[in-house]
């Protein structure tokens, strides 16, 4: 009995996702309908029915002339009205077709509508109640917008035989643009980098305070079951502040003060902020970690000098003192690590009676997978010996990346290094209501260029998310991230809707806006048969054309499973 508790328990998350994103999803298309329903009711046209979903119906009532269902398949909904369908008109009131050509477009117009203005609403209220870094990361990859006039899109490290160094990229450039486009967040760059493997992409790049034009050709990098996507090996650059100073530390001596701007490290000018933590020392060919690991080579070089350049406010000083490397242990939750009584914050000193060397621990506990290993640390001053079981393969901990759930960092001569961030701004009902308007441009105008690099065959539909795809993304963004991450991607998922509703293609809004213009010009409707063959060609195009993004959706799902 237990073994099936057990098994249902690990299947939740997965229903728990699911549910979540037919919720959303549901509700977006409910209000989409609602927007249908509401218009057509107020311009006098009989509703029959009002389905959340298509197929069978599941439940439903009669009030009135309308029937209301929930139907079986979540991924949908409609509403039908009397003489909607040209093989039904009789030409009496009440019919959709017998109604002005403004009203009908109102009833049409009405369900885009009230998804554009529920983003709106979304976005305002997640930027009105506040985010965090989290929030912003998501903000910026979704709509490509900064949140503060400092951020820019700057290059960190370059590989040095990569695409990027072969264009002529260095470190410390500012992206301006790509192909003409305005880059405004890293994730801009991501994507327009993504779409181009192997095409030559204009860059204009600003370098010592002038604008350079560089050619850049991304290499193509498999992209699980979709393709490729283009890379050209840069890492994207910030600058690096001194995040905590230990008291009594080399640091400490020289002077070094908490939110020192840290410039260069013995005359190397920096970009990216150094990381010497576990992942730096996986035997990779991941090319960021040989630049991780050649600066870690480089200080060592002279461990009685380390030089750091500071900015202290508007003072420029230099600073030397001795190199000197603590490892900080950072315990994964139901780890070995943990249940053995490793904490976060012990120093790391032995292993097996050795000294600890940073460069070697992952490949020593990986070595050691199967023996007794006993870790020898400093917690609050006091040294303790804790002894390590065996890894086993019913551990959850991903082994390939963190050998008994134990991670670390390392501190340099007694500072953490860190990322400079920008304060997160904060927004009145009135100023949030601003930046919503302004990121529901932004999700237009990035959805417009989507659509038209699909039209124009530079993204393949098979990058596009479908039901299966939305429902994955929804899961992730919840569990990871949260609440207010989640709405802001209903919100954005929302505006798509409307969009996508008003596309001139015949079967949706759009569509039938545009037989409405066509009819107004005419000035009487389209041939009822014509209206059928576009309607029922539209339809089977769509129904593959569903079927081909879910069957990538889903064969992406198997693989994120299996991997």
């Amino acid at each position: 009995m237990e073994f099936f508790f057990d098994l249902i328990n690990s299947f939740l998350p997965h229903f728990r996702t699911v549910f979540l994103a037919i919720v959303s999803l549901g509700f977006l298309i409910f209000i989409h309908e609602l927007g249908h329903f509401w218009a057509a009711k107020r311009c006098g046209i009989k509703v029959n029915t009002f389905s959340i979903g298509f197929g069978p119906k599941i439940v439903g009532f009669q009030r009135g002339e309308t029937e209301y269902k929930i139907s079986l398949l979540p991924f949908g909904g409609y509403v039908q009205m009397e003489g909607e369908n040209p093989s039904e008109q009789t030409g009496a009131p009440g019919e959709f077709a017998s109604a002005s050509i403004g009203n009908r477009a109102f009833v049409v117009a009405a369900g885009p509508a009230v998804n554009l203005l529920f983003g709106i609403l979304a976005y305002s209220l997640v930027f009105t109640t506040g985010f965090d870094r989290d929030d912003t990361r998501l903000i910026g990859g979704l709509t490509g917008m900064p949140l503060s006039k400092e951020e820019t899109v700057q290059i960190g490290w370059v590989a040095d035989d990569g695409p990027g160094a072969v264009g002529g990229l260095m470190p410390g450039d500012i992206i301006v643009s790509i192909n003409g486009d305005s880059i405004h967040h890293w994730s801009m760059f991501e994507t327009q980098i993504g779409l181009g493997p192997n095409k030559d992409l204009e860059l204009v790049v600003e370098r010592d305070g002038m604008h350079q034009t560089l050619t850049v050709k991304p290499d193509p990098v498999p992209f699980g079951v979709r393709g490729y996507i283009g890379k050209i090996r840069v890492s994207s650059g910030s600058e690096t502040i001194v995040y905590q100073v230990q008291e009594g530390s080399p640091a400490a001596e020289a002077g070094i003060q908490a939110d020192d701007l840290v410039v260069g490290i013995n005359g190397e000018k920096l970009h990216n902020v150094p990381y010497f933590g576990y992942r730096a020392w996986h035997p990779s060919e991941d090319w960021i970690n040989k630049k991780y690991q050649a600066l870690y080579k480089q200080i060592n070089e002279n461990p009685n000098a380390l030089t750091l350049n500071i900015r202290r406010s508007s003072e420029m000083l230099t600073l030397e003192m001795p190199v000197e490397w603590k490892v900080i242990a950072s315990v994964q939750k139901d780890s070995v690590a943990e249940a053995a009584g490793i904490r976060n914050g012990d120093v790391l000193v032995s292993i097996n009676g050795e000294p600890i060397d940073a460069t070697t621990l992952y490949t020593q506990l990986k070595t050691l997978a199967n023996q007794p290993i006993e870790i020898g640390l400093v917690r609050d001053g006091n040294p303790k010996t804790i002894s390590l079981a065996s890894e086993t393969e019913s551990s959850e901990i991903d082994t390939e990346t963190v050998m008994f759930g134990l991670m670390w960092q390392t501190t340099l001569s007694g500072m953490q290094l860190a990322p400079k961030m920008a304060p997160l701004p904060e927004y009145n009902i009135f100023t949030g209501f601003g930046k919503g308007l302004e990121a529901t441009w932004l999700t237009f105008t990035a959805v417009g260029r989507t659509l038209q690099q699909l039209i124009g065959g530079e993204v393949s539909p098979k990058h596009l998310a479908g039901p299966i795809g939305i429902t994955a993304m929804t899961g992730n963004i919840f569990n990871r991230l949260g609440l207010s991450s989640l709405f802001f991607f209903i919100g954005f998922i929302s505006i798509n809707l409307c969009i996508v509703n008003l596309l001139p293609i015949p079967i949706a809004d759009g569509g039938q806006l545009l037989f409405f213009t066509v009819e107004k010009i005419r000035g009487k409707p389209m041939p009822r048969r014509a209206q059928e063959i576009v309607q029922q060609v539209t339809i089977v195009f769509l129904i593959a054309f569903f079927l081909y993004v879910t069957w990538f959706d889903g064969m992406s799902l198997i693989d994120d499973l299996r991997n």
